[in-house]
C-alpha cells in the first residue's frame, strides 16, 4: 500500500512539474525538429555516456567508502536520484535520500552510503569549480563578468567551498565535524525560526548524520589513493556534459570553439546551482543564450541550441527518471531494524535524511 502511495505522489509530483514548465517543453519539443539529426543522435549517445559516467563516478566513492555495488544497479539509481531531486527540490538532499534507502533495503552500511553520496557531491562540485575558473577567466579576458555572474558564482563557490571544509574537517576530527555541522544547524534555525514559527532542522538527526560522515571519511584517511579515480570521473562527467553541447552546436550547423564551449557550459551549470527553479529551468536556457550572444552567436541559432541542449540533459534525463524510479523498486517494509527510517526517507524524499522535522499537523498520509 505504501509503494502505492509513493509512486502515485511521484506520478503527480512529476504532472505537476512538466504542467508548469509546458511551455518550453512544447518549445524544445519543435526545435529539436529543426535540427540536424545525425548530430542529436551523437549529442543523445554522448548524453548516454555521461549517465554512466555519472553511476561510475558514484560507484569510484563507493569503492572508497568500501562497499561493493555493481555498476549496473548504480546506472538507474542515479538516474531515479536525479529525478527525484527535480521534482522535489532540495539542494541534492533528495538524490541523497534515495541513496541512503536503496543502500538500506540492500543491506548496506547507511553510514557508509551515506557518506559515499556526501563525497560524491562534493567531487560534483569540485569538477564544476574547474569548468567555472576556465569559463570565467574567457569571460574576464573578454570584459564580459557582470554583477549577475559573480554574484551567481558567489553562491555557488561558497556551497563548494562549505563541502570542501567540513569534508576536511571530517577526515581529521569526528567531534569537530558534529561541532561544526551542529553550529550550521543551529544558525539555519534561528534564520528560518520566525518565518515557520519553530525549529525546522532536526538537531538530533544531524548530530547522527554528521557522526554517520564523520565515520566514513575515516575511510579516506586509510585509502587515500583511493581518492584519484573519483576525481577524475568527475571531470569526465563534465567532459560528457561539453561534448554534448559541441554535437549540438553542429545539429545546429554552428560548432562551437573551445571557449563558447567552456563559457556556454561553465554559465548554464552555474545557473543550474544558483537559481530559485528546479535545475534552474528558464534561467539556464536564458544565461546560455545571452552568454553565447555574447561570443558571437546570433541570438536564433544561440536560443536553438540552449533549449535543445537543455531538452537532452534535462528533459530527456528526467523522462528517464520517471522509468528508472520504477526500475530500482524501493520495498517500504523492511525486516531490519532500520525499517523506520527508510519508511521516513522513502515518504518523504524532499526532506534527504531525515534534517527536516515534518508539520506535527499535517495528514501522515500525505507525507
Amino acid at each position: 500500500m505504501l509503494r502505492k502511495i509513493l509512486y502515485s505522489a511521484i506520478l503527480l509530483l512529476t504532472i505537476f512539474f512538466v504542467a508548469r514548465n509546458f511551455d518550453e517543453l512544447k518549445l524544445i519539443l519543435v526545435t529539436f525538429g529543426q535540427s540536424d539529426g545525425r548530430w542529436l543522435f551523437a549529442a543523445t549517445l554522448a548524453q548516454i555516456l555521461w549517465l554512466v559516467s555519472i553511476a561510475g563516478n558514484l560507484w569510484a566513492c563507493y569503492y572508497l567508502m568500501g562497499i561493493h555495488e555493481k555498476l549496473g544497479h548504480l546506472i538507474p539509481l542515479t538516474i531515479a536520484a536525479n529525478f527525484i531531486n527535480v521534482i522535489a527540490p532540495s539542494y541534492g538532499a533528495g538524490a541523497l535520500a534515495v541513496l541512503i534507502a536503496d543502500g538500506s533495503q540492500r543491506g548496506k552500511p547507511v553510514g557508509k552510503v551515506s557518506t559515499a553520496g556526501f563525497i560524491y557531491l562534493v567531487y560534483d562540485y569540485l569538477g564544476f569549480m574547474i569548468v567555472l575558473s576556465l569559463g570565467f577567466s574567457i569571460l574576464s579576458r573578454r570584459g564580459l563578468l557582470d554583477a549577475w555572474l559573480i554574484g551567481a558564482a558567489v553562491f555557488a563557490v561558497s556551497i563548494a567551498v562549505g563541502l570542501l571544509i567540513l569534508t576536511a574537517i571530517g577526515v581529521h576530527s569526528a567531534n569537530q565535524l558534529e561541532r561544526a555541522l551542529l553550529w550550521l544547524v543551529d544558525l539555519a534555525n534561528r534564520i528560518i525560526q520566525p518565518l515557520f514559527k519553530r525549529a525546522v532542522i532536526n538537531r538530533t538527526k544531524a548530530q547522527k548524520f554528521a557522526l554517520d560522515i564523520a565515520d566514513g571519511l575515516l575511510q579516506i584517511r586509510r585509502s587515500p589513493q583511493k581518492l584519484i579515480l573519483p576525481f577524475i570521473l568527475a571531470l569526465t562527467r563534465k567532459t560528457m556534459m561539453v561534448l554534448t553541447l559541441f554535437f549540438v552546436s553542429l545539429a545546429f550547423h554552428n560548432p562551437f570553439g573551445i571557449e563558447t564551449l567552456l563559457t556556454s557550459f561553465s554559465v548554464s551549470y552555474l545557473f543550474i546551482i544558483a537559481s530559485i527553479t528546479p535545475s534552474g529551468v528558464g534561467f539556464v536556457e536564458g544565461a546560455m543564450v545571452l552568454t553565447q550572444n555574447a561570443m558571437g552567436v546570433d541570438p536564433l541559432t544561440s536560443t536553438a541550441i540552449a533549449l535543445v541542449y537543455r531538452g537532452i540533459t534535462f528533459w530527456l534525463t528526467l523522462a528517464y527518471g520517471f522509468i528508472a524510479i520504477r526500475m530500482v523498486g524501493f520495498q517500504p517494509n523492511l525486516s531490519s531494524t532500520n525499517g523506520a527510517a527508510h519508511d521516513k526517507l522513502v515518504k518523504t524524499p524532499s526532506t534527504g535524511i531525515g534534517f527536516i522535522e515534518s508539520n506535527p499537523d499535517s495528514d501522515p498520509s500525505k507525507d
